[in-house]
């Protein structure tokens, strides 16, 4: 009995120090680089999106197929002009039907993109706008019947 719980306590060590290695090798870390200088970059882009009143339209309706996509963003109550925007739509259950576009200026503040959406289900769309300091993003989730 006494050489099986020496055996059983040799394999328990055995085994903690094993799990203790493979932890090791294989850790991503926990901790961000640069954390502060990222966090402070974020709430300061927060902060002159809030200060500007920034406001992105949800996009008109979607449905399967072929679609126009317009959005409407305004700074302080006028049209926002001349911004850099993406959008990006992509479907949760196939990652290869994600799809990133660019998105042009039809009039001022109104900015359109052609987007496939190729079958019904559950879409994730974003829009990312950028111009001088102001830079954000938007996203809905949308059901296609």
């Amino acid at each position: 009995m006494k050489v099986f719980l020496i055996f059983l306590y040799i394999l328990f060590l055995f085994a903690m120090a094993s799990g203790i290695i493979i932890a090791y090798q294989q850790a991503e870390g926990l901790v961000e680089n640069n954390y502060y200088e990222k966090g402070s970059a974020y709430f300061h882009e927060k902060a002159e999106e809030s200060s500007s009143k920034l406001a992105i339209s949800h996009p008109d309706s979607l449905r399967k197929g072929k679609n126009d996509v317009r959005i409407k963003i305004t700074a302080h109550g006028k049209p926002l002009e001349h911004a850099v925007v993406t959008l990006f739509i992509g479907n949760l259950s196939k990652k290869k039907f994600d799809t990133s576009l660019s998105m042009y200026e039809t009039t001022p503040g109104i900015y359109q993109a052609q987007a496939m959406i190729p079958f019904n289900g559950v879409w994730l769309v974003r829009v990312d706008m950028a111009k001088e300091k102001l830079k954000t993003s938007r996203k809905w989730f949308i059901e296609i019947n």
